[in-house]
């Protein structure tokens, strides 16, 4: 039988393996509520930016129609037409779709900044997670044998091997 040193020290380390593992538990379970909180963030605000950018194409167009207007107007009331008006147009068409390229350009950037962004709140969740590891049957199982050893337990034990020489297994002396 063993002593209640032994009996209490295996004990101890399988509550501890207990413990560790509700502790890595806990530590999944905050770091995943924390990655979906920040991949709700970027999602929101990857949305933000795009209806940011509708609103301001849209307000674009409608100025772009009012100049429009106003040059077709003024090149009416001077009594002007010809190529020199339409190349007024061409440039005003010109100059709005210039402004709706590089608008996309922009939006296309910051949706790939918040992609990135993304991918780092995936690995500081993975590291977050890696950082308390769930404890291994073998590693208890080796603390348990461990402090078995140190207490003396397997000197006690009856079945100890005998050291037999080369000869005696071999029937001669």
């Amino acid at each position: 039988m063993c002593d209640p040193a032994t009996i209490i020290g295996a004990m101890t380390s399988i509550a501890a393996a207990g413990e560790k593992q509700d502790a890595a538990r806990r530590n999944e379970k905050s770091a995943n509520a924390a990655y979906l909180s920040d991949a709700r963030q970027l999602n929101l605000r990857q949305r933000q930016e795009e209806e940011a950018e509708v609103q301001r194409a849209q307000e674009a167009d409608i100025q772009n129609m009012k100049d429009i207007a106003t040059a077709r107007t003024a090149s009416g009331e001077s009594g002007v037409s010809g190529l020199s008006v339409d190349a007024l147009m061409t440039d005003i068409l010109r100059q709005n779709l210039f402004d709706d390229t590089k608008a996309s350009s922009n939006l296309d950037a910051t949706k790939a900044q918040i992609a990135e962004q993304k991918e780092g709140a995936k690995a500081g969740r993975q590291s977050r997670i890696n950082s308390v590891p769930y404890p291994t049957f073998a590693a208890t199982a080796l603390q348990i044998g461990g402090g078995l050893a140190e207490g003396g337990y397997f000197d006690k034990t009856p079945y100890k091997t005998k050291n037999l020489s080369v000869s005696n297994r071999s029937g001669m002396r």
